[in-house]
């Protein structure tokens, strides 16, 4: 359901009551007789505050990923979940058809199973037309991380590690994309540090990685698994309550 909105006929500055319930809360519309949860709006200082229509706001729909965009990938779990079907192919993986220019947006993708190479096995943002084996491999037209760890960006190999070793398998990788400011930053969710240091803050445009000009897309890729199918990598992007909490000032998830 989506949020509860009123139009009031006396016009002016719209305000939101605080005599009713606290600031900023939902107060019940009850001069109508309707007793509809409402965020109460008033009019000019004075006048009688008059309810004219209530209504809903659609409610938000989050990206999936896109079955035609798949390359020896199969889907389930409602396009969330991505599992490799190649065994020699290196052009493996998924994207999302919801491209974003600007807006900043947390999201998180898991490592749900894997038992090939961790050096392509990645997540991560590109554009729409780059291949997967371009993205994969140094993320020369993006932002990724892979599962043994490493950061890719911008055309720039193992920029930092974040975690020692390997991700374990089911690991929860938390993404943070700046399409304003052009950064980006991971972390293993839900705690871990933004990039592996203790001052990397993307609430602070703070040593994020650098994801070129252009438009964006949320993919993963299984490129490189050395013979290996069957790895899977699940995806939240806002529909299920995240693993880690939201930078401040970014959107919670990657709606359509």
């Amino acid at each position: 359901m989506g949020i509860p909105v009123v139009t009031v006929v006396s016009g002016g500055m719209p305000i939101v009551d605080v005599g009713a319930g606290k600031l900023g809360l939902p107060v019940t519309e009850a001069t109508n007789g309707r007793g509809i949860a409402v965020t109460k709006v008033v009019g000019k200082p004075g006048l009688p505050v008059v309810f004219d229509t209530i209504g809903v706001l659609p409610p938000v729909t989050y990206a999936t990923f896109d079955p035609a965009s798949v390359a020896a990938v199969t889907l389930s779990g409602g396009n969330l979940v991505a599992t490799n079907t190649g065994t020699t192919a290196n052009e493996q993986g998924a994207k999302s058809a919801t491209a974003k220019t600007n807006g900043k947006y947390y999201f998180e993708m898991a490592f749900t199973a894997y038992s090939g190479s961790v050096l392509r096995i990645g997540v991560g943002v590109g554009p729409p037309a780059s291949t997967y084996t371009a993205v994969s491999a140094g993320a020369t037209t993006g932002a990724v991380i892979v599962a043994n760890g490493a950061v890719h960006a911008n055309g720039v190999g193992n920029i930092v590690d974040i975690i020692a070793g390997s991700f374990p398998v089911g690991a929860v990788v938390g993404i943070a994309v700046d399409l304003d400011n052009r950064r980006g930053w991971f972390r293993h969710a839900p705690s871990g540090l933004w990039l592996a240091s203790a001052t990397a803050n993307p609430a602070t445009n703070t040593e994020g990685v650098t994801i070129p000009a252009g438009t964006m897309v949320p993919y993963c890729t299984f490129g490189g698994t050395a013979g290996v199918a069957g790895n899977i990598t699940t995806v939240n992007f806002g529909a299920s309550p995240f693993s880690g909490a939201v930078p401040a000032g970014f959107t919670s998830g990657w709606p359509t």
